[in-house]
């Protein structure tokens, strides 16, 4: 019987962005579960297994493929993930009932603290299941794309925010430096009239990784095209961007 899960951040998706603390656990264990995309969004399922052929080696281990369900689109948001989040909970716990390994790893990615339910989900699972579990942080895409900028997310005496489109449109004016993460709407549209610099990343941290770097307002039709180029290219997109006031 399963006795621990560890929910293990694998960073942006490659293996150079994995903590030593996450390579040593993917070395140790042998039993893996992923999340199995389908479609376009089949590669991220294919980029956690091409990571663990890279660590494991020659090394025999097993995975378990989840096929959780997309989330339903709703006028209710947080209804709608609610509902999804229980699916995927039901998911999970039906698979962890089967294994009789003492432990396994969830691969998560990115870091399992940042954007991302399996933590709650977990929570829900533990309330019926005795089981003990250990989250792993991996690194972040947002950490990735400032890197790659040559851009610090913070400034002097100023807080830094981290927002969805839904919580972005919200704001009347950005005054401090914003992460956004996938803008399905676009909403930095909304703030081109302010002297803002954006820097803008899609696929960050993998072979595939784009940045579109400057001004808002110089920027923002041709980041646009890029968002419509990639999508239509690869059926996805995962993206990012920071926003920051130009005259800090």
């Amino acid at each position: 019987m399963l006795k621990k899960l560890y929910l293990l951040g694998i960073g942006p998706g490659d293996p150079k962005y994995l903590t030593q603390e996450a390579k040593e656990l993917i070395e140790r264990l042998s039993l893996f579960l992923v999340p199995q995309k389908v479609g376009a969004k089949e590669e991220l399922t294919e980029k956690r297994t091409s990571l663990l052929k890279r660590i494991k080696g020659s090394t025999h281990y097993e995975i378990i493929y989840l096929p959780f369900p997309e989330r339903e689109k709703g006028s209710n948001y947080r209804e709608s993930v609610k509902e999804w989040r229980l699916k995927k909970a039901q998911i999970l716990k039906n698979a962890l009932l089967k294994i009789d390994t003492e432990e396994a790893g969830f691969l998560i990615w990115g870091d399992p603290t940042i954007y991302d339910g399996h933590i709650d989900i977990l929570k829900i699972i533990e309330s019926e299941l005795t089981i003990e579990w250990e989250v792993i942080p991996g690194l972040s895409s947002f950490q990735v794309l400032a890197a790659k900028g040559k851009l610090s997310l913070t400034e002097l005496s100023t807080p830094l925010s981290f927002h969805t489109p839904r919580t972005l449109r919200k704001l009347k004016h950005i005054e401090h430096p914003v992460v956004v993460f996938l803008d399905n709407y676009e909403t930095f549209n909304l703030f081109k009239k302010e002297p803002l610099q954006i820097l803008w990343g899609a696929y960050v941290g993998t072979e595939d990784e784009v940045y579109v770097k400057g001004p808002l307002i110089d920027k923002a039709e041709e980041i646009k095209k890029a968002r419509k180029n990639y999508k239509e290219k690869k059926g996805y997109l995962m993206e990012i961007y920071l926003l920051k006031p130009q005259n800090e």
